[in-house]
């Protein structure tokens, strides 16, 4: 398992025996998971769309997706990638799901697979 993110902390916190204090770790972790969940909502249309989809597919609130959230850190599996692929109408691929699994990135990608689309159907 990979860490989503890193947090420096300098001095870490020790016990009077000068260990590591996990006690005090923990509560850090959990300040700094507080902290992230003051997220961005999603602002463009595609984001919401691509949102919608997320929450469908993975069975969240909505609200419970920023901007910045991760697909698999979410919930997100293999198979539910697969899903929200389908769910977008294959304007992404899986591969492409795996390769991008932000959802501001991910709309990006969608925005730029519809404006393809429109252009091939405009020719």
């Amino acid at each position: 398992m990979v860490p989503t993110a890193f947090h420096w902390r300098n001095p870490l916190p020790l016990t009077d025996s000068g260990k590591i204090n996990k006690k005090a770790l923990t509560a850090l972790a959990g300040e700094l998971d507080a902290a992230d969940q003051s997220h961005e909502r999603p602002s463009t249309e595609t984001e919401q769309l691509v949102a919608a989809a997320w929450a469908n597919v993975l069975g969240i609130p909505e609200e419970q997706i920023g901007r910045r959230a991760h697909f698999f850190d979410l919930g997100g599996t293999s198979l539910s990638a697969l899903k929200l692929a389908i769910a977008l109408d294959r304007a992404a691929s899986v591969k492409d799901l795996f390769a991008q699994p932000i959802l501001a990135d991910q709309a990006m990608l969608v925005a730029e697979k519809f404006a393809q689309r429109l252009r091939a159907a405009t020719n």
